[in-house]
């Protein structure tokens, strides 16, 4: 048995015993994902980088609901490709003959209390947080803290202060979030809210996007409009970046996305429109900067312009964002959905064109072209015994003069992946 397995078990059993024994209820879920790749993503003429792997993934929560008030949460992952390691492993042969790796990651542990006679929650410890109305620019990942949840009249709140860096307990050179999330459920049609953010660093080094010694504001709308099969939604978000002891970080930004949604008879189609102006100042600053969690634009089933959300190891796709990043701005148009199929099997589907908002913005050198590329992409699937989840995906990316080199035009880029996903 390995060590892995081990401990777990040995903490599942901890779990039980230290709890009341008629009182506490315990869950255990996650998910096992094996997933072979092939895939070739440099966009450099003449240059083939095509690279094969196998890989698997194990995640697994237990939730410990001590009584109606008190629910105690330990998510834990561990990583093993084949043959490999792999990047967290500290100890033992991780995927390599033997096996016995040590190197558990600890996502999330956190304790959730509920107040008493009220709709309010209070979590304590790393979670997951973020900009998640906002196609998870900014942030949108496990960080250390504390946020409550709850109901202020019609009003659904969620806010969060969370620690980003710790320096020197002494000073005030950390980097600190607050997030701040109104929304209101008018009618069964209609949905909306508001945000509002700070990320303060004091710290001398920069960190998931936010310049030294900068205080970065956040303000963000969103909303929703549903009639039967059909539905609309948008959302922007701006950024206003000062410098606490100069201007020369100060800057300003914004988002904006808006959304076409259907339900088909067997399935859903959803129409994705993305605008982010170009980064026209002379010190770099009007721009969103990129940020660490690397989910943005996970949900358009794309795998190369757009996030893999089935990554485990390798590349996680997001091309896209080497424009918006790169202070060129970013224009894009995705078509998405997914059909149920007879026998428990099912078809997914992605395809996304994107462009520059300007190639040759002031505040960087200018690109070739303003055309990113576009992406077709597709997976389809079959459960098996329900849980038992196989299939195989694939992206073809046709890589736009933006990629345009002085050795001559980009090289396409592809990806496909078999795997095997099981969740419990």
């Amino acid at each position: 048995m390995s060590k892995f397995l081990k401990v777990m078990i040995t903490l599942a059993v901890i779990a039980v015993m230290a709890s009341p024994a008629m009182s506490a209820e315990i869950k255990l879920n996650g998910y096992y994902r094996l997933q072979g790749t092939m895939e070739s993503q440099n966009t450099v003429k003449n240059t083939d980088t095509t690279r094969a792997w196998a890989d698997q993934r194990l995640r697994m929560k237990v939730t410990d609901k001590l009584n109606d008030n008190i629910t105690v949460v330990y998510y834990g992952e561990y990583d093993a490709p084949f043959g490999v390691t792999g990047g967290k492993t500290v100890a033992g042969g991780g995927g390599q003959l033997s096996a016995d790796g040590v190197g558990i990651e600890t996502k999330n542990f956190y304790v959730d209390f509920k107040v008493p006679n009220t709709t309010w929650a209070v979590r304590t410890g790393i979670q997951g947080f973020g900009f998640g109305q906002y196609e998870s620019f900014v942030t949108h990942d496990d960080m250390n803290g504390i946020s409550a949840r709850g109901m202020a009249g019609p009003l659904k709140i969620t806010a969060g202060y969370f620690k980003w860096t710790e320096n020197a307990y002494d000073k005030s050179d950390d980097i600190n979030y607050y997030h701040l999330n109104g929304e209101m459920k008018v009618n069964d049609q209609v949905k909306f809210g508001l945000t509002a953010a700070l990320v303060s660093n004091d710290s001398a080094a920069a960190k998931n996007g936010t310049a030294a010694l900068t205080d970065d504001y956040y303000y963000g709308a969103y909303g929703s409009y549903t009639m039967d099969k059909f539905g609309f939604a948008g959302s922007l978000l701006f950024r206003n970046a000062s410098g606490q002891d100069s201007s020369a970080t100060d800057g300003d930004a914004f988002m904006l996305n808006l959304y076409a949604k259907a339900k088909l008879a067997t399935g859903n189609i959803k129409v994705h429109g993305i605008y982010i102006p170009a980064d026209d100042s002379t010190g770099g600053t009007d721009r969103f900067s990129a940020n660490q969690s690397g989910w943005e634009l996970h949900a358009d089933n794309l795998m190369i312009f757009g996030t893999d959300i089935y990554y485990n190891n390798g590349l996680q796709g997001g091309k896209a964002l080497d424009s918006a990043y790169g202070g060129y701005g970013l224009m894009g148009l995705t078509v998405s959905g997914d059909y149920k199929l007879p026998a428990a099997a099912y078809l997914k589907y992605g395809a996304g064109y994107f462009m520059t908002a300007d190639k040759s913005p002031k505040s960087t050198t200018a690109a070739l072209g303003s055309d990113l590329g576009f992406e077709v992409a597709t997976q389809i699937g079959k459960k098996f015994a329900e849980k038992y989840d196989l299939s195989l995906r694939g992206a073809y990316g046709f890589m736009g003069d933006f990629y345009k080199t002085t050795a001559g035009s980009p090289e396409d880029t592809y990806k496909v992946v078999a795997m095997l996903n099981v969740s419990f």
